[in-house]
């Protein structure tokens, strides 16, 4: 493994974000990210300077050819900053107000402050696999407006789900990601549901 790719893994590690977070945050496939992690590939000199920066490290730190990873001063003026959310874990405690109602958060992780979403909530089941998988926590913003195909946190009778949503002919179609689970088609005023918000992150437990 190249130095690149030890200190890639050790820097996302230390601050516990995931492959995915890490490539969408940097606007590359998480493929990509996972090859230069894995030794596979080097990003360019423009991309080792944007990873650089949102680690706040210097590109010689990046590279292991300096144990200092402090940047320059002059290299980096503009730095990613963090702020904390809260992680809930993932269940319903009720229909009114804002998920979760009446619930303590179970943790605190950090995301880039320029980046919506307002809590966090852990994943149980393979439904989502192979991008969430059992465990994950994903990142929910309850004030974006939901699309079509969207993936959402959603309140379905007294559960939570994460799903793709889809809006079709009066109904709602909740779409698993692994294909062994079937679609759940809600409708129209029969069954209580309440999509909670957009799920816009992911944050991978190690």
């Amino acid at each position: 493994m190249s130095g690149l790719a030890e200190r890639l893994k050790k820097l996302r590690e230390e601050r516990h974000i995931s492959q995915y977070q890490i490539a969408r945050d940097l606007g590359v496939p998480r493929t990509t990210y996972a090859n230069w992690e894995q030794g596979k590939a080097e990003p360019d000199s423009d991309t080792l300077k944007k990873i650089a920066d949102y680690f706040d490290v210097s590109v010689d730190y990046l590279l292991g050819l300096t144990e200092d990873p402090t940047p320059p001063k002059s290299s980096f003026p503009s730095r990613v900053k963090l702020r904390p959310i809260p992680v809930y874990n993932g269940v319903c405690a009720g229909l009114k107000g804002n998920f979760p109602d009446g619930t303590q958060p179970v943790e605190w992780i950090m995301i880039p402050d320029n980046k919506p979403g307002k809590f966090g909530v852990i994943v149980y089941g393979d439904s989502m696999e192979p991008e969430i998988k059992n465990g994950d926590i994903v990142v929910v913003d309850p004030d974006i407006v939901i699309d079509n195909g969207n993936l959402v946190l959603v309140i379905l009778e007294d559960e939570a789900f994460v799903k793709k949503i889809f809006f079709r002919d009066g109904m709602v179609v909740l779409q698993s990601l692994n294909p062994k689970y079937p679609p759940i088609t809600v409708p129209a005023r029969k069954l209580k549901m309440y999509i909670v918000g957009k799920v816009v992150g992911l944050h991978r437990q190690y």
